[in-house]
């Protein structure tokens, strides 16, 4: 257990103290489901998927807690927090703090996995999944958990509230609805489930993954059969 920052369990490096430490400072406040917490689990899980594969697990749990830095950002200007500026702007933050701890080499590895880390293989525009090295895979699948399960459940409502979604509409809307990234955020909280949450244990590219993922998807499944009973919008009606 560290005991330096809430919530986080694993033994962090000396290191990366001052990283954790910065990440904190800014997203502790955070109320759209991006906040300190989703970035320590996306640090562990990440971690814990790169332990058993044999990876790098300093790209990996470097990744996962930067990857969403520039979420409050996004929100203020529309620019993506994995866009190009964001990727620059990593750089000058956290250069100076990671290296030479990591090389240079690395640290590249680090921002290249953060700036594919929104890549989705249903949209018709990303590149191919044998494109994505490794720790983008490992940060994607590390990230993708966290949207499904019961955390998942509880940040979708967080980050629907925080833009103004409301919780359901029209269950027509459902047929067509493909998530985008690169778009502010539109329809439910609902039709979220079936635009991306329902997609994401099937497209996890590691054996970890898909493991961690198989329980976590089945409970979104079961959660939606109950939420649509009480909302009498079943589609099986």
């Amino acid at each position: 257990m560290n005991h330096v920052f809430p919530f986080v369990r694993m033994v962090l490096p000396e290191w990366f103290m001052a990283t954790v430490h910065k990440v904190w400072t800014k997203m502790n406040d955070d109320a759209t489901g991006h906040d300190f917490l989703h970035a320590v689990r996306v640090m562990e899980l990440a971690d814990e998927i790169a332990r058993q594969l044999g990876a790098d697990r300093s790209i990996a749990m470097t990744a996962g807690l930067l990857h969403d830095y520039y979420r409050k950002e996004e929100k203020q200007t529309g620019r993506l927090h994995y866009g190009p500026e964001a990727i620059d702007a990593l750089r000058r933050e956290f250069g100076p703090l990671l290296m030479p701890a990591l090389e240079e080499v690395q640290f590249e590895r680090v921002m290249d996995a953060i700036a594919r880390h929104e890549w989705y293989g249903y949209k018709k525009n990303d590149e191919a999944e044998s494109e994505l090295s490794l720790d983008a895979q490992i940060l994607q699948d590390a990230d993708r958990l966290e949207a499904i399960g019961a955390v998942g459940v509880a940040r979708t409502f967080m980050f629907g509230g925080a833009h103004g979604l409301p919780m359901a509409e029209d269950e027509a809307m459902l047929e067509a609805a493909l998530f985008d990234p690169d778009i502010p955020p539109q329809g439910s909280v609902y039709r979220h489930f079936y635009e991306k949450l329902l997609h994401l244990a099937g497209g996890m590219h590691t054996a970890p993954g898909r493991e961690l993922a198989a329980p976590r998807h089945q409970f979104i499944v079961l959660f939606l059969q109950q939420f649509e009973r009480e909302l009498a919008l079943s589609l099986n009606a």
